[in-house]
């Protein structure tokens, strides 16, 4: 898809990167395509807790409150990112259970697969070694690896099954205290690292392990000073530390870095649709979008004037955007004393709409056949605001048309999405500017 107008918006503190980067809005869009959707978030909650039942069930035999139930790893901490990954769970197990199996861990963690393997007994493989017990799904999501582990006055003793059995110190709860400060001290600790986890995943053969990444942005963010700093520069600093910082994959991160470097400077000189190609050779095209003015200026509005409840298209499907297929959207305008018009033509001519006109919008959708499109209305301005009408909702309309009418003064905005098995693979965005009369 050739240059789509898309709108991602998150709400930012202020301690976050300062607005003023034309591409500060596309790496938020970014963020937002990083995110589980809703059937992603409900299939690891659905997977975690009837794991963590199951064993409460059999080792404490009461009625489960989450209690015994710990996430760790990039769930426990938020940095997780799409595509799925495992689940990391620490099954809190009592005094006398870690007593019972203290000279051999080995048989706690059999006893586990057991429970689990009785409750799974089709087609799911359930496997115990080493410190876990793994539970893999054939659905190709989420899979649960699980750890359980007695608590000693804030570090875990967890199994290891490893060179005759022993019980390992576990000391995760610091490190997870460690995102979350750093994440409050500057706004950002967890966007970074779902932006740098995006790079790894993206880039063939880099072996920095994840909570190793998790440890590198907090490390950076420590000394770094965000003050005036907007995200192209940010993420030009990290890669500009870790080339400094990491003794491996070292042509990788030089080649991040080189490409950082070039897309400011891109930037630096307005040529923003080239800033926005070198980022997508860090990131990839179907992450991070190509450059479009519509988008800045509505991610601008949104800032100005969030609505609560707002929905997004990147928490009801997945967004993988197809070069290959497109969508723009083209709209008729009519009235009282205006023929229908097409509506570019209109703005051209009259720069805004007037108040109490009828608006069709049609998708027009290349390349593609079999799927669904949804809309989404977004409105600013005082008069919406004061009616309690911004809006954000996200539906089907009516198939390829949706029809509105003008009513508030203002700047808003129409986004369509053209859905495909469940996967976002085009958007478009148009900004209709409403006129006081």
């Amino acid at each position: 898809m050739s240059n789509p107008k898309t709108l991602d918006n998150l709400a930012t503190s202020s301690s976050e990167p300062n607005i003023n980067s034309a591409l500060d809005s596309h790496f938020e869009s970014m963020l937002l395509r990083l995110k589980l959707t809703k059937k992603q978030r409900e299939d690891a909650k659905t997977k975690y807790t009837t794991v963590s039942k199951l064993l409460h069930a059999e080792f404490y035999g009461t009625e489960y409150d989450g209690t015994t139930k710990l996430l760790i790893g990039s769930y426990g901490k938020y940095t997780n990112i799409r595509p799925p990954e495992d689940v990391d769970l620490l099954f809190k197990i009592s005094a006398e259970t870690y007593a019972q199996y203290q000279n051999n861990p080995g048989a706690l963690l059999q006893r586990i697969r057991k429970v689990l393997s009785a409750h799974y007994t089709t087609t799911e493989k359930i496997s115990a070694w080493g410190k876990v017990v793994l539970v893999k799904f054939p659905d190709g999501k989420h899979d649960i690896e699980l750890l359980p582990g007695f608590d000693v006055d804030g570090i875990f003793m967890i199994p290891n099954t490893e060179n005759g059995g022993s019980w390992d110190s576990f000391d995760v709860r610091t490190e997870m205290l460690a995102i979350r400060n750093s994440n409050d001290n500057t706004g950002i600790t967890r966007k970074l690292i779902r932006i740098i986890k995006r790079w790894s995943k993206f880039t063939s053969s880099v072996t920095i392990k994840s909570f190793k990444i998790e440890e590198y942005c907090v490390s950076f963010l420590e000394s770094y000073n965000l003050d005036d700093k907007t995200w192209p520069v940010i993420v030009r600093d990290f890669f500009e530390w870790l080339n400094n910082t990491h003794t491996s994959d070292t042509t990788q991160v030089q080649t991040a870095y080189n490409r950082s470097i070039k897309a400011v400077q891109l930037e630096e000189q307005e040529k923003l649709v080239d800033a926005c190609k070198e980022w997508q050779k860090v990131f990839g095209n179907r992450t991070f979008p190509s450059y479009d003015q519509d988008l800045v200026k509505a991610f601008s509005l949104s800032l100005d004037q969030p609505a609560e409840g707002e929905q997004f298209i990147e928490d009801i499907v997945a967004v993988r955007i197809n070069p290959s297929y497109s969508v723009s959207i083209n709209s008729v305008i009519e009235g009282y004393g205006t023929a229908p018009h097409p509506f570019a033509a209109f703005i051209r001519g009259y720069h805004n709409v007037s108040k109490s006109k009828s608006i069709d919008f049609y998708a027009d959708v290349q390349g593609l056949e079999g799927y669904q499109v949804m809309w989404k209305i977004r409105n600013f301005g005082k008069a919406a605001t004061l009616n309690n009408d911004l809006r954000g909702a996200i539906s089907t309309g009516n198939g390829n048309m949706h029809h509105e009418s003008t009513r508030y003064p203002g700047t808003h905005y129409v986004e369509c999405y053209v859905i495909k098995d469940d996967v976002c693979v085009a958007r478009s965005l148009e900004l209709v500017p409403v006129g006081a009369i």
